[in-house]
């Protein structure tokens, strides 16, 4: 039985990783957002933000780190009754947000667009539960307006469920019953 790629993706701070959480609690293959490694390591060079102080290098890293994730996630053996594999962001992101601080360039698209994924869920800016952190710098408004460039990049070529604004278990289980039902 050949794995699916699941991916949960959207706007920063929307509770993505608390989902990605919830689903291996659960017992679920998953794999945890990449590009905190990178900003992790950024800060500790002296980049406060990686991503906004070289975009390029920053996604390179990044495309790096996530093709691992995709390509690992094929060979992975995981339960024949739950045969997910969840990613926290895919590789298209990358792509979008490029778009989203105009960084236009088509090889990347040329790059990242040929990778597939299952299924694309997308969580929804939802402010009243954004939360800064250390690896989380921006504002609700800069977070919000990378949304609109992961939904049109991943729309390009995926299926999208839009993941509603509920607690952390509703929305674990209305990614199962959607599993369940389109599996």
């Amino acid at each position: 039985m050949k794995n699916k790629r699941i991916v949960i993706s959207g706007s920063p701070g929307a509770g993505k990783t608390s989902i990605i959480r919830g689903l291996k609690d659960k017992g679920y293959t998953v794999f945890e957002e990449y590009s905190r490694t990178l900003i992790d390591e950024g800060k500790a060079s002296g980049k406060a933000n990686f991503f906004l102080s070289n975009p390029e290098e920053f996604s390179k890293l990044l495309f790096t780190g996530r093709k691992a994730q995709y390509d690992a996630s094929s060979s992975l053996y995981v339960n024949a009754a739950k045969p997910f594999v969840f990613f926290d962001r895919g590789i298209l992101d990358i792509y979008a947000y490029l778009l989203a601080v105009n960084e236009r360039d088509n090889s990347w698209k040329k790059r990242i667009m040929p990778f597939k994924y299952d299924l694309v869920f997308l969580v929804e800016p939802w402010k009243e539960i954004y939360k800064k952190d250390i690896q989380r710098m921006e504002t609700f408004i800069e977070a919000k307006r990378y949304f609109p460039y992961i939904k049109y990049v991943y729309e390009q070529s995926h299926s999208i469920v839009t993941v509603p604004k509920d607690t952390i278990i509703n929305r674990v289980l209305f990614i199962e019953h959607h599993m369940k039902l389109n599996g």
